[in-house]
Order: structure tokens, then C-alpha cells, then sequence
């Protein structure tokens, strides 16, 4: 079904348990693709919306957290998604448009985080805003800080007593490098923190269930059992994750998102897992995530890249609604499920993956595309391709926008040549060692200021890529050898102009 302009739809939010509401206001050409103007609406119900209560609509004006009491417009797909259902259409609530950009329609989440905004006191409420627009500074640990301060580490300021931050009355975001025994009182007492990330904390249980925490990233390191807050949305795992480590959470983790990397680790107390993203992924049994998993909505996976294992498996998430893969192979056009088995599928994407498999997809999902399902397959690679590429960390250059085909093999013989002959100098290192290794450091950086120079298309995203392609390099260099790393790393960003 196409969105039309007036067009009034809701969608069950699962965190706050009632419906929301939307309309489009207004459907327009975006680049040459159709695109509707999405409007969040001021209403929630046990019930969706009777079209006899259409007149009484009003948009939703947000101030939860940094938001100024503005309105929720984006710009999203004409095709509506499946879970959406229309109420009806009346004159659209406004006219703008906006400049904003939705990756699909949501479920209604702003309205939940509004709501539970307004269930703060408004006394605190008030001080927050006050504090995130204010220019006074208050002094901290002995350093002079912005009163609006949003982002806290122990590793830029040393403080021994965690409740210190309570001089900030709009911190959001906290990361931790140790232990404080006050953690918890903090977290109980102060509504506005919505990241943490806690590492080398050195814990056996943690207890999370009475913060306020949207995002937790926390080190798994010898944790036996992990208590989440009602309201947790994405729950970050690194470190050693414990086999049976118990995870307890609301609705055995349906509405929760959970990030872990490599493999997957077996834990208890998901058994209605909503989302699971896993990332760096250089093996992986489909079947083992499904029989841990079955009712997962969302399962997204990003290789190293990897291979998959009973890819063919996928056909047992029933309940699927998002699928991606990226950098991943393994299985062929044989092993793709029919589109049958996934009856609430709303998008699917697949990045870089076996060129059998890929036109298969296209195949098989071209009338699902037609009806509304976001199709996105791309980079479909020849098994010759990812024989040459296993050891490219540029090898997602090949194919992206804005990167000639020309500047990604470039980018690839830089690394390549660079790598061996830094193997060569471990492998015999001489009384000139520190200096050869200084040599390759600039000429890797010019090698990319070459080719930035002819057109600038190393942003930020491509500079991370070169940097951590130079790190990894470094990493290979024993310790023993006496490398001043830091030092080399330094020089590449003296040399470079990207």
C-alpha cells in the first residue's frame, strides 16, 4: 500500500503497550524518488484510532531529553509497512517538509520516550533544561566544567566518588573504567542518564533494575548474572561472556536489542529475544541462533568478513520482520528461504554477499518489493573476488559511492605492500629499524594524499578505515622489537592531509 497525503496510521509500540499514531502529511519528489513526510501525532491508545476521532489529532511536540518542543517529522518510504494500520484520511495536520530522514517508519518509539519524559518531576525536568542551556561553569575535581556537560569518562577526569556528577544536571552518557561503590545510589537517583559504559568493573552480579538506562555496553568478564531495567533498549556485551550467564530482563528480552561480537554466546534469560546484531562475525551456525532464539524480529549480522553455516535455517524465523547480512558468504542462490516463510518481512538487505545467492534474492523478493518490502541487495561478489579480498580491510571501498573503482584497488596495494614489507622488517629487523618503520608510516599516508588530492573523497568514514588499516599493521610489530607505536602514529597524522 502507498502512503497518500492526509493518511492516518497506527502502530502497536511494544515497550509502551498501547498504540500510536502518525499521518502523512504530505507525499513529494526527493531526489526523483517518491517520498511521504511522516508527522508524529499527540495520542496513544489500548485500542487503535476510530476514524470518528480523526478531527481531534494533534501533532506531538517533543522536548524529552535535548529535544527543544520540536515536531517529530521525517521523511520515510512511500510503501507503508505491514504492521501499520489505516484509520483514515483527513486534511493534513500542516504542509512543511522536512529535511529530516527516517530508516523506516519506527513503531511509535518518540511517543514512549515522551511519555515516559513526562513521568520525570517537573521540577527536574526543569533544572535539566535550565542546566543544558545554561553558560555557568561549576567546579569539578578541581577543574573548571560546563554546567551542561552531557558526556562523562573516568579516563578524561579522575574522581574516586561517582555521586561527584551530580553537578551536572544533564549528563547522559557515562563511561566507567573501574568500579564505584555508589554506582548504584547514582543511577536510582538520577533519571536523565540513558548510556552507560562500564568496564573492568570486576562484578559477579550486577543489578541494573532500578536506573533509568536505555544503552548499557558493559564488560561481561566474570559476571554470573546480569539485572536490566524495565526500559532498556540495547544492551552492548564485550569481554568474556560466561556460558549460562542470566540475564534478567522485561518480557524475557522481547522489546531488547542485543549487540554482541564474534560468536554467540549462550545466555539465560532471552528466550523471547526481540533483536540480536552481531558483528565481526567469522563463523556462524544459523541454526545455533535460531534454536537459542526463534522469536527473533530482527536479526542483523555483519561479518569480518565470515562465512554462515546452514544459511538455509533462516527459513525457521517466522516472525522475522528485519534481515541483514554484510560481508558474509558461505551459502549459495540454493540455500535462500522462500519469501513465503517470512510473512511479516519489512526489509531486507544484504551487502557484499555471493553472487548466486544474490540474484536468487532478486528474484525470489521482487514481488514482495512491489507490495512494500524494502529490498536492498548490493555488491553481489564473484568466489574470485573473495579469494583476492579475504586480507582487504578496503575491500568495502569496491562498490561504494563516491570511491572509483580505481581508488579501491589503489587503497588495497597500499596495505598489501605495505603489510609485507613491514613482515619483512620483523622477520630480519635491523640496527635501523625505528626508521624504516618510520619510512613506510609516510609513505602509506602520502600514498592516500595522492589520491585524495585528484578528488577529495576521504571523509570521515574512509579516514577511521585507513587509520585502523595502519594500526593493524603496527599491531603485527612484537613489543620486544621496542617500537614507539604512539610515535608512529603520531607521524601519520603529521603526513596526512585527508
Amino acid at each position: 500500500m502507498k502512503a497518500k497525503a492526509g493518511d492516518v496510521y497506527c502502530v502497536y509500540n511494544e515497550k509502551l503497550k498501547k498504540y500510536t499514531a502518525c499521518q502523512i502529511t504530505k507525499v513529494e519528489d526527493k531526489d526523483g524518488k517518491q517520498m511521504a513526510v511522516k508527522l508524529s501525532l499527540d495520542w496513544s491508545g489500548e485500542e487503535p484510532l476510530k476514524e470518528a476521532e480523526l478531527s481531534e489529532l494533534k501533532p506531538l511536540y517533543v522536548d524529552y531529553m535535548y529535544w527543544d518542543n520540536s515536531l517529530d517529522m521525517n521523511n520515510v518510504e512511500v510503501d507503508v509497512p505491514e504492521k501499520y494500520i489505516f484509520v483514515g484520511n483527513v486534511a493534513p495536520i500542516m504542509d512543511e517538509s522536512s529535511d529530516s530522514y527516517s530508516y523506516g517508519w519506527g513503531s511509535g518509539d518518540i511517543v514512549y520516550r515522551q511519555l515516559r519524559w513526562q513521568d520525570i518531576p517537573k521540577a527536574k525536568r526543569d533544572a535539566f533544561k535550565a542546566a543544558d542551556k545554561s553558560e555557568e561553569k561549576v567546579m569539578f575535581e578541581g577543574e573548571e566544567c560546563r554546567i551542561s556537560r552531557r558526556n562523562m569518562s573516568d579516563e578524561w577526569i579522575h574522581f574516586e566518588d561517582v555521586l561527584s556528577l551530580r553537578v551536572f544536571p544533564c549528563l547522559s552518557h557515562l563511561t566507567l573504567h573501574k568500579w564505584y561503590k555508589n554506582l548504584y545510589e547514582y543511577l536510582e537517583g538520577y533519571p536523565f542518564l540513558r548510556e552507560l559504559e562500564l568496564n573492568n568493573h570486576g562484578q559477579k552480579e550486577l543489578d541494573f533494575s532500578k536506573s533509568y538506562i536505555d544503552r548499557l555496553s558493559v564488560d561481561m568478564t566474570g559476571v554470573e548474572e546480569l539485572v536490566l531495567n524495565d526500559g532498556m533498549e540495547h544492551l552492548i556485551l564485550f569481554g568474556e561472556v560466561s556460558d549460562n550467564c542470566k540475564i534478567r530482563t522485561e518480557d524475557n528480552g522481547r522489546t531488547l536489542i542485543l549487540y554482541v561480537d564474534g560468536k554467540l554466546p549462550r545466555l539465560s534469560g532471552l528466550d523471547n529475544l526481540g533483536s540480536l546484531h552481531i558483528r565481526s562475525i567469522m563463523e556462524l551456525d544459523i541454526e545455533e541462533v535460531l534454536s537459542q532464539y526463534p522469536d527473533l524480529l530482527e536479526l542483523r549480522l555483519w561479518g569480518k568478513p565470515g562465512n554462515l553455516i546452514n544459511f538455509d535455517k533462516l527459513s525457521g524465523f517466522s516472525k522475522l520482520r528485519f534481515f541483514s547480512t554484510m560481508e558474509l558468504f558461505g551459502f549459495s542462490e540454493k540455500d535462500i528461504p522462500e519469501p513465503e516463510c517470512f510473512p511479516n518481512l519489512c526489509s531486507l538487505w544484504m551487502d557484499s554477499l555471493p553472487e548466486d545467492a544474490a540474484k536468487m534474492v532478486k528474484k525470489l523478493y521482487k514481488n514482495r518489493a512491489k507490495e512494500g518490502l524494502h529490498l536492498w541487495i548490493t555488491k553481489a561478489r564473484k568466489p574470485e573476488w573473495l579469494a583476492q579480498n579475504l586480507d582487504n580491510p578496503f575491500r568495502s571501498w569496491d562498490g561504494r559511492e563516491g570511491i572509483t573503482p580505481s581508488n579501491a584497488k589503489k587503497a588495497a596495494d597500499i596495505y598489501r605492500k605495505t603489510r609485507a614489507q613491514v613482515v619483512k622488517l620483523i622477520e630480519g629487523p635491523t640496527s635501523d629499524f625505528e626508521q624504516d618503520i618510520e619510512a613506510l608510516v609516510r609513505t602509506y599516508a602520502e600514498g592516500f594524499n595522492k589520491m585524495d588530492k585528484r578528488k577529495y573523497f576521504i571523509t570521515t568514514i574512509e579516514r577511521d578505515e585507513v587509520f585502523d588499516a595502519l594500526s593493524d599493521i603496527l599491531c603485527l610489530i612484537p613489543d620486544e622489537l621496542g617500537l614507539d607505536k604512539n610515535r608512529m602514529i603520531d607521524i601519520f597524522d603529521d603526513v596526512k592531509e585527508f
